[in-house]
Order: C-alpha cells, then structure tokens, then sequence
C-alpha cells in the first residue's frame, strides 16, 4: 500500500492541473522546442519547426477528401485527437469558440485518430461538442504516425506557407490559440 501512495499524489496533482487550467482559460499548452520533438534519440523529418508540413489527404465525415495544401494561405492547427482522451475533450469548446470567432485567420483541422475511434463515435462526439470545423478521419493512424503524435492532444501550428511554427502538446485555450495565430502573423 505504502508504493501506491506516492503513485496516487502524482495523479491526484495532474487531475487537480488539468482541471484548473480549464477552469482559468489560460494558455494550457506551451510550445515544445525541438529536443521535445525526438521520438527515439533521432528528431523526425517534415516535422522540425521550420520544416514544410508533409502534404496528405483525408476524408471528412461528411466522404469530402481535404489535403492540407488546400488550406495554403492561411494559418493552420492541425490538432491530433481522439474521442476518448479527457484533454481532448477539454479543449474542443475552447477551438470551437476560437473557430467561431477567428475562422477568418486561422483554420482548425481537426485529426481524429480514427484507428482507436469508430467513425459513428466521431460522429457523436461532433454534436455533443457542436464542432463545426472540419474533422478529418485517419482510419488506418498513418497521419498520426508521420507527425510523430505520441500524446494526445498534439497540435502543429502552420502558418500561410505550409510551414511549421510550433507543435504543441495537450490542451489548448482560447487564449492561447489567439496568442500563437499573433506570434505565427
């Protein structure tokens, strides 16, 4: 018993965290430098800051094939999420509310790591949230794994030129996304 207690604190403090930093809408994520970047000792090409984003195409929900080149000209999270994961679900209302308000300087795409999900949970999950910004299907994770998505919430903020500026890891705020579409401007 006396092993499990210290065990027990760690995630007793990470919950206590997380919930207080949905509760205060402060920037939750803090940007990553590159040496947080490496999966294995080795750091992984097309997706270093300052790298251009690995080009791909995925299906919407509603069948739609969307590429990320598509979105050229505009600032971009591409968000790596999964329906049963509490810091996605922590940060979906504050992207929502970011989307409806910003859409005009900065896109959201959502991935949905569709390998771990069901399509119809996607689904339910996007009326439960009322996302209307796109959600991108990556039924077989080869999106997830290209962008080396290891924790999720994983985000990469691209700026007009399909260059990456940041990857995040965990939750976003509101707050934070303004900050980071003035920072990529």
């Amino acid at each position: 018993m006396k092993r499990l207690i210290p065990g027990i604190v760690v995630v007793s403090c990470l919950a206590i965290y997380a919930v207080l930093s949905i509760f205060t809408n402060g920037p939750v994520a803090k940007p990553q430098n590159e040496a947080s970047q490496e999966v294995s000792g080795q750091v992984e090409e097309g997706i270093q800051n300052g790298n251009l984003a690995p080009d791909f195409s995925l299906e919407t929900l509603s069948g739609e094939k969307v590429n990320l080149s598509d979105y050229r000209g505009k600032v971009v999270f591409l968000n790596f999420w999964a329906t049963w994961c509490p810091p996605c679900k922590a940060e979906m209302p504050h992207m929502q509310s970011f989307y409806d308000e910003h859409s005009d300087q900065a896109e959201i795409l959502a991935v949905n790591i569709t390998s771990d999900d069901s399509v119809g949970a996607v689904e339910d999950f996007r009326k439960q949230y009322n996302i209307t910004f796109p959600i991108l299907l990556d039924v077989e994770g080869e999106q997830s794994e290209k962008f080396a998505t290891i924790t999720i919430p994983t985000t990469y903020v691209i700026d007009e030129n399909g260059i990456i500026k940041q990857r995040l890891v965990g939750p976003m705020s509101e707050d934070g996304m303004k900050e980071l579409v003035s920072s990529v401007k």
